[in-house]
């Protein structure tokens, strides 16, 4: 996944999602041709459609996956009459209405404040990952919006409180904008067996040797799992991933890329991780290969050291692997 703006290229996929998110209120606003009218005021950045005021995740093909726009008390201030380029002779009837939305919006607004005009995605795990990216790269104190009775209880699993009814249809919410850091302790150990595959961090190694166990044995994610899950859902890989729930050889990235979307549909974003796996057999050749793969699942920096042990510990003459992972993870 990576993360942008609106621009010419894809505002018409994001103003889908726009409109999508909150239909019953954008057809309220401009009648039959709400979605038209979304796109051209997207392209023509008409406030507050502005688009550099936004926050678009896609995928690695480039696949619009997810929308946050939003806007700051200046956004709702100026530039009005440029409606009137889009919305013709109907100007008179929906600017009433705007100014009637507006009116509100500003009464309970301050400085520190944001609206959120629109927050949708595929997924809620990414609706959620939206407003993590936005909370930690603004400073306002308090985030502000206006729904439909349908979208309330979604916003609610994020956070917002219903705040009062505008009207019949509209209700505003609002959210306090801050973080809380936490830190996850996360340790496994495999033995070695001969003729396994050996993999670590997701990339197959080049090697006669292979960890043994119940999946494909891939000691670094479970220590990174075990890390995640203790302080995000209050559990550990064993009773997420029981060996008699789950096939035999099951893929470590896969229950490691399951764990991070329960993480984000409870709140819950890893902002680093750090580990050490101890072992005498050279990997240094694949740090950059193992922490580049687990950066692009995790969306965050991993770092890893490699230990022998000093022939003290267990794992030495090749007898087993032991990971061990601290990560911080930041709810909001």
């Amino acid at each position: 996944m990576k993360f942008t703006k609106i621009n010419e290229d894809n505002y018409i996929d994001c103003a889908r999602f726009i409109y999508e998110e909150k239909k019953e209120y954008f057809d309220y606003l401009f009648k039959k041709d709400a979605f038209e009218v979304i796109k051209k005021a997207i392209l023509f950045n008409i406030p507050p459609f502005l688009m550099e005021n936004s926050l678009v995740i896609e995928s690695d093909e480039g696949k619009i996956l997810g929308v946050l726009l939003y806007a700051s008390k200046s956004a709702f201030r100026h530039r009005y009459e440029k409606w009137i380029k889009i919305l013709g002779l109907k100007v008179l009837g929906t600017g009433v209405k705007l100014a009637s939305i507006i009116g509100q919006i500003l009464l309970n607004f301050s400085v520190d404040d944001v609206y959120i005009i629109s927050l949708s995605a595929q997924d809620f795990y990414l609706e959620y990952e939206l407003l993590y990216r936005f909370v930690i790269s603004h400073d306002y104190s308090r985030i502000l919006t206006d729904v439909t009775e349908e979208l309330i209880e979604k916003y609610k699993r994020m956070g917002f409180v219903v705040e009062k009814g505008l009207d019949d249809k509209i209700f505003r919410m609002h959210k306090k904008s801050k973080m809380n850091i936490a830190s996850g302790i996360g340790w496994d150990t495999h033995p070695i067996k001969k003729d396994r595959k050996l993999i670590l961090g997701g990339v197959e190694i080049e090697s006669d040797i292979g960890l043994d166990g119940h999946s494909d044995a891939d000691v670094l994610i479970h220590s990174i799992v075990d890390s995640f899950v203790g302080v995000s859902l209050k559990k550990d890989i064993g009773e997420l991933f029981p060996e008699k729930d789950v096939p035999k050889g099951i893929s470590s990235v896969f229950i490691l890329e399951n764990v991070l979307k329960s993480m984000k549909e409870n709140g819950f974003f890893p902002e680093s991780v750090d580990c050490v796996l101890i072992t005498d057999f050279r990997l240094g050749k694949y740090r950059a290969e193992i922490s580049k793969n687990l950066e692009k699942i995790i969306n965050c920096p991993v770092s890893i050291k490699f230990k022998t042990g000093n022939s003290v510990y267990p794992e030495t003459n090749l007898k087993a692997m032991t990971a061990m992972c601290v990560s911080n993870i930041i709810s909001i």
